[in-house]
């Protein structure tokens, strides 16, 4: 489901103009929506209620077709690029919900051996493929998040967290921009995995100016 700029707008004068919209999980926003949202500074929350009933006007579903105006989300959709994914080890319930993600997303699989040992190996070819943009984002379940994020923060081109909670999940996205999410797959339950997966690929990755000043900022720490 998309959200356009005024149906957000329409959505933030119903919740007394607070600076705050919560929005359903599923839900996506439109190149302007996304322009509105960081122009008025709102902090977008989500939740796992439903849409109001019937269709918000201005929300358009994929595959359907536009009126009003309204931007086709066809290019949004395809623009979301591919989420890279590996796995340190045997983690049956983790891989089922990373394929149960799959039939709603473009994830592809790291072709790297799930080994402990090749968690570098990983990390690097990840940095790669979203460095030359030929991925937007990746996933890494390991078995301890520590190594994965001292070791993905390292690279440039990546910004890792680690996937605790929804919540956790969506401040990465809205404050960091965060294009790894790093799940540790022995604490995690089949559903709980395809929670944190379907938020993040869904998340938008839009690197803002100061976050961009600050990480360059620190790039030169010692």
């Amino acid at each position: 489901m998309f959200f356009t700029a005024r149906q957000l707008e329409d959505l933030h004068k119903s919740n007394g103009s607070n600076g705050h919209v919560v929005l359903p999980y599923r839900a996506r926003l439109s190149p302007l929506a996304q322009d509105w949202v960081r122009a008025r500074k709102i902090a977008l929350g989500y939740s796992d209620a439903d849409a109001p009933a019937g269709k918000p006007a201005g929300v358009v579903t994929p595959g359907a077709k536009p009126s009003g105006g309204v931007p086709s989300p066809a290019k949004e959709e395809n623009a979301a690029g591919t989420v890279l994914w590996w796995c340190d080890g045997p983690c049956g319930p983790a891989k089922a919900a990373v394929t149960a993600q799959a039939k709603e997303s473009n994830l592809r699989a790291i072709e790297v051996p799930a080994d402990t040992k090749k968690l570098v190996s990983a990390i690097k070819l990840l940095a790669q493929e979203i460095k030359s943009g030929q991925a937007s984002a990746g996933v890494l379940l390991v078995q301890n998040a520590a190594m994965a994020i001292v070791f993905a923060n390292r690279c440039p081109s990546l910004r890792a967290v680690v996937g605790t909670c929804l919540e956790a999940v969506e401040q990465g996205i809205q404050q960091a921009a965060a294009n790894v999410l790093v799940i540790e797959h022995p604490y995690k339950t089949l559903p709980q995995v395809k929670s944190l997966l379907g938020r993040f690929v869904r998340g938008p990755r839009e690197l803002s100016e100061e976050l961009r000043r600050q990480l360059q900022e620190l790039s030169s720490c010692g």
